[in-house]
This record gives C-alpha cells, structure tokens and sequence, in this order.
C-alpha cells in the first residue's frame, strides 16, 4: 500500500501515520472531508478511502474527523431562478407535488374487460373519481408497490400470467420447478413438504439446482432429478400492495393493459386530467410517471452525474463554500457491523462479496442515481 503515490501523499498531508495513528497531535486538519462524483464511479472511490481510514486510521472515524460532503445532486431553473436540489428523494417529492396540483384521474367502469383469475377487479358500472389527498394516497401505494414489481420482472416472470395464480392467500411465494412441471406454494412450509413428499414418492434424492440456471433436461447426470427452488421475498410487498388497492376500490387488474374483445382495443380505462390536458393510460404502473412528467412542466432540471459537470461558481456555492456546504459526518454507531461490512465488501476472500452480491442484486434500483 506505500509503494502507492496518492496514499503517501494523503498520509502525509493529514499528518499522522497510519502505524501511530492513536496520537493526533500532529493532526494537521480539524476536517478531513471526502468529495466524489455522485454516480457509481464516486461511491466506489469514497468506500475505498473510508476502507484506508477504517482500517489504518480508525482513530479518526472514532473522534468524528471524518466528513463527507454532499454536493447537490439536480440544478433546477425556472424562468430565472436557479436553486439546487440535494437529493432524488427530495426532487421526485417536489415533482410529484406540483404534479398532483389540480390533477384528477377518472377510472372509467369496464366490466367486459376483466382479465379472467385476478381478484379485487372493479366491475362497478359507477366510475371513480381520483383527486387530492385520495390521489396522492393512490400514488404512494403505486409507488411502494412498483419497486416489487420490477424485482418480480427481473426475476423473469410476466406480471400478466402471474398475478391470475393470486389466491385467496395473495400470490405465490415460492417458485418449483421439477423437470419441467411448474409447482406455486404460498407458504415456505408447504414447499417444504411438497418437496419432502416428492422425495418419498420417487425414492431418490431430489438434488437443489442453481435458481440462476436456466434450460437443461432436470436431471443430474442421470443419478438424481434436479429442482428448481425459487423463493419470491418481494410477493409480500406486492401482496400488500394489492390489498391497499382493494381498499381504494381498485384490483390487480388494472395494473395490466386490458385484453382485447373480439379482435378491438378495449376503451380507456384511465383518463388523467390536468386543466385543459387530458391523457389516456393503459393501466396503473403508468400514473406515477405522467404525474412526474406534469410536475417537470415549466422547469429545466440538470443532474449533476460528477463534479466536473458544475462550473467553478456552481462548485463552491453548492459544495465548498463553508456557509452553504452540506457535509455528513462519518459515525461508527456499530464496530461490529462494520467491521462485518467492510470484509465482506472489500477483503481478500471474493466468496462473501459474489454471495453478497447475488443475495441483494435483484433488489438494486439505480446504483447511482441518490447521490452522496
């Protein structure tokens, strides 16, 4: 690590050495502050400097001289105002807000358009009207209720043959697949002892395949037949979701375009109205973004993906200049966990980060599109 240049060079500019690291006399700086890019780049420079002081330098983390600054993450101009805006929480909040302002969503009754096997459709002859808070409640159930379903997509399962399994437990949380028979389970327990029974039945080891492998014949070279074991973890959020719609008087089915009758398009289910503007959805899963894009009406907004995109006078406004700067403080609240985090995440042994990894890809949203 010493034969690296810009590890000497950071040694010595804090001033202490990394073997004598408990004496902070020599300490040259009150502040030492990590500023990288807001993408996946920076994240990854940031976590290998914060692995060099955990490790070499903890005394440092331990006293709070740690700090990383946040610069804003969106430029935002209207007309000729320019404000910063630090995070993508706080600027889907804000466009989602000024979306909603005066915007009403008619969900038109269509009861010879009901997908066959989905519960809780509405097959009301009244339409339904959608407005304020009632609006916003709606959208905060798409919401919550969007980030499982594209895990379930990732996984490679259409959400149109899926949600007609939906019983009167919810969905299906465990996915089996013997040769190639399909089996659904709504409890762990039963899949358990499906699997235990089909065991006893064909007098042979049924042998736990790799849910990442895809084709084959099912068996095992021939000594014992292969399973497919699949267990869906987001199913409780969309169940949940789900529920929270039948309490809005809507159901799993419209949360896919409807089906088409007698070889014609269905009529608009959805019409979502704003003043003069009026726009036709196919299903559900598109409210959230065309409220978004009502609530950018009117503003120009820039992402700063790196520090290299704000110009010198954007730079210390937003970032450097003492009075304005947001920094975050770097806190060991659990020496434990971190210690557990950091080997994981960044030793030797590659076996911990690739199970990690597969244990929490499929939950990955946009790796770097928060910022710091």
């Amino acid at each position: 690590m010493l034969y690296n240049e810009e590890i000497c060079s950071l040694i010595s500019a804090v001033g202490i050495d990394i073997g004598n690291s408990e004496n902070l006399e020599n300490l040259r700086y009150g502040k030492v502050v990590i500023l990288t890019d807001a993408d996946v780049d920076g994240q990854h420079i940031r976590t290998l400097l914060l692995t060099f002081f955990y490790r070499q330098m903890l005394k440092l983390i331990q006293n709070g001289r740690i700090f990383v600054a946040r610069p804003p993450l969106f430029k935002v101009a209207q007309k000729k105002n320019i404000r910063y805006v630090q995070t993508a929480e706080e600027m889907n909040r804000e466009l989602m807000d000024r979306g909603l302002d005066g915007t009403r969503l008619l969900v038109n009754p269509s009861p010879g358009a009901v997908t066959p096997g989905l519960k809780g459709t509405a097959t009301s002859t009244q339409e339904a009207l959608f407005e304020g808070d009632k609006l916003a409640q709606l959208m905060r159930v798409l919401s919550e209720l969007e980030e499982s379903l594209v895990i379930l997509e990732r996984r490679g399962l259409n959400l149109t043959t899926f949600l007609p399994r939906a019983g009167a437990a919810g969905l299906p949380k465990v996915h089996v697949l013997i040769g190639s028979q399909e089996h659904w389970f709504y409890t762990v327990n039963d899949a358990d002892a499906f699997l235990q029974a089909e065991q006893e039945k064909r007098g042979q080891n049924l042998v736990v395949g790799d849910e990442s492998q895809n084709g084959g014949n099912g068996h095992d070279n021939g000594h014992a037949e292969t399973i497919k074991r699949q267990e869906l973890h987001e199913v409780k959020g969309i169940n949940s979701g789900l529920e929270r719609l039948r309490e809005l008087g809507l159901g799993a089915a419209h949360l896919i375009p409807a089906p088409r009758v007698a070889g014609r398009e269905p009529p608009p289910r959805f019409v979502l109205q704003n003043g003069d503007t009026r726009h036709v959805l196919p299903h559900l899963r598109e409210l959230v973004g065309e409220i978004r894009r009502q609530g950018e009406r009117g503003l120009t907004i820039t992402r700063f993906k790196g520090l290299g995109e704000m110009d010198a006078e954007e730079l210390w406004e937003t970032t450097l200049d003492p009075e304005k700067r947001t920094l975050l403080r770097v806190q060991l609240d659990d020496a434990f966990k971190a210690d557990e985090m950091f080997r994981t995440l960044m030793g030797e042994k590659v076996e911990p980060r690739r199970d990690f990894i597969q244990k929490h890809a499929l939950e990955v949203k946009e790796i770097d599109y928060h910022g710091a």
